[in-house]
């Protein structure tokens, strides 16, 4: 499992370290953050992390999150001071659904899938309220 670049966003430069949001794959568990060569491919972005450099790490699922500083950082690997795992509750609402569709979360935002065979049926957006309102427009409408 590596992390990709695309998956990461820097949230601002100071004068002294960086910090930075990284979403995890969907395969990605708190155990992979103590394997250095993960960032392998973000230390050839343009983001490639440095000593010192602090991460918010957020879950495919947005179940959990860790924030962590880099120790040690080269051209293949990033080595994280140990991470600090804060766990969020379970949704307390469902997302919506019919008998055909269904909101789900995609790791960067929300989608319709449909029920019988799991395929994505619209692009992400960035809240349940808009992908439900496209759930809704998936339907005919009546003229």
């Amino acid at each position: 499992m590596e992390i990709d670049p695309r998956n990461i966003v820097m949230n601002d430069a100071g004068f002294a370290w960086r910090s930075f949001m990284v979403r995890l794959p969907v395969d990605a568990v708190a155990d992979h953050l103590k394997e250095p060569t993960i960032w392998a491919k973000v230390q050839k972005s343009a983001n490639a992390l440095r000593k010192h450099d602090r991460l918010y790490i957020v879950a495919f699922d947005e179940g959990w999150v860790a924030e962590a500083f880099v120790t040690d950082a080269d051209k293949s690997r990033a080595v994280l001071a140990k991470p600090r795992l804060t766990v969020f509750s379970e949704r307390f609402d469902s997302l919506f659904q019919d008998e055909n569709y269904r909101v789900a979360w995609m790791g960067s935002g929300y989608v319709v899938e449909r029920k019988s065979d799991g395929h994505r049926m619209t692009a992400p957006v960035h809240s349940a309220a808009i992908a439900e309102r496209d759930l809704r427009n998936i339907y005919p409408q009546k003229v």
